[in-house]
């Protein structure tokens, strides 16, 4: 009995130095907050968290492409990393969102059309009629110009491109008239991106192309601001647009990409483990959006129809006809020989 405080001494002992080593080793969160300890580890201390912002809004194909990836990496990293997914301009407009990117303040953007503003190589993808189907989007998202070209470019502005993701075929939606010609664009006022060469094509085509933010589009159809506006059939569901618009014409007159775009300062920072696995999921989910693109056009038109729109096919020939000066103004902005391998590449 004599020997029981010495016991009683030893077990306190060891208490302390069991709570002392449980509470070190939740005391630093800002080393473990974007530090992988490799892929799969699921230790808590080393969770890899990532803010995932864009300004499309759900039903859209960046938001779907963002959920398969976040439920992808954190499955396939068992938690290790974890994925916040803010949408509908959350955190901020698009160039906002780039900049926040820049300093690593977000870890991760779903830019479009905007990144032709930062980076004058993206407008190629505002060239008229440049995919005849995905197949051909597929052959640009694994190729040379994507995981060359435009990677290095996005290297030097402190990016880092892991996935050349859907956005989708642009349709135009009005409030006046359906659209069969170029003519009858003539007068329209109709949002466009913030992109010269998307502001110069609805230009040749007689309308008045206004650049305008889409976090703002809404209102502006609704209150007359604008008479229409194109986009994507799953960026004009999830935007809610056929509330407020009367027409659906079928253009396809643009295919625009989306991007996986990371903070370089963040992502340099990750594992060698944790960075192969993300850009893996990021190539996989490319892959898969692009084939629920596919799939999902035709269910929204008859949504549309079913909520009262009224839904035409273009003139296709017709739009295509007059879409050779904007080529030729693209090439006076980017290095014409660029411009000519990308079209070549895609029409191959």
């Amino acid at each position: 009995m004599k020997k029981a405080p010495r016991v009683f001494a030893t077990i306190a002992t060891v208490a302390l130095g069991l709570a002392l080593t449980a509470c070190g080793s939740t005391a630093k969160p800002a080393a473990s907050q974007n530090t992988a300890g490799g892929g799969g580890g699921g230790g808590s201390q080393n969770v890899v968290k990532i803010r995932l912002a864009f300004v499309s809004g759900k039903g859209s194909m960046p938001y779907d492409a963002a959920q398969m990836f976040k439920k992808e990496i954190e499955e396939q990293s068992h938690g290790h990393i974890q994925v916040t997914v803010y949408s509908d301009g959350q955190l901020g407009q698009d160039l906002n969102v780039l900049n926040a990117l820049k300093s690593g303040s977000i870890e991760m953007d779903i830019p479009s059309t905007v990144m032709a503003q930062v980076i004058p190589e993206f407008g190629v993808f505002d060239i008229p009629f440049l995919f005849k189907d995905r197949d051909a989007v597929a052959k640009i998202a694994h190729g040379d110009i994507w995981n060359k070209d435009l990677k290095a470019k996005l290297d030097e502005k402190g990016f880092v491109g892991l996935g050349f993701w859907e956005n989708g075929y642009r349709q135009i939606t009005n409030n006046k008239r359906p659209i069969y010609k170029p003519d009858d664009l003539k007068g329209l006022k109709l949002r466009v991106p913030d992109s010269k060469i998307r502001v110069a094509l609805f230009k040749e085509l007689g309308a008045n192309p206004t650049p305008m933010d889409l976090t703002e589009v809404f209102s502006a159809l609704q209150q007359g601001v604008i008479d229409g506006q194109e986009n994507p059939l799953a960026t004009i569901k999830g935007s809610k647009f056929q509330e407020v618009q009367k027409y659906l014409s079928i253009t396809n007159h643009v295919y625009t990409p989306s991007y996986l775009i990371a903070s370089k300062v963040w992502f340099d920072k990750l594992s060698p483990d944790d960075q192969k696995l993300i850009q893996q999921v990021a190539d996989h989910v490319g892959d898969e959006i692009r084939q629920e693109g596919a799939t999902v056009d035709n269910q929204i038109i008859e949504e549309f129809k079913k909520a009262g729109m009224q839904v035409n096919q273009a003139d296709i020939p017709a739009f295509q006809a007059k879409v050779g000066p904007v080529i030729d103004l693209m090439k006076q902005q980017i290095d014409p020989a660029f411009v000519d391998k990308v079209i070549k590449e895609a029409q191959s």
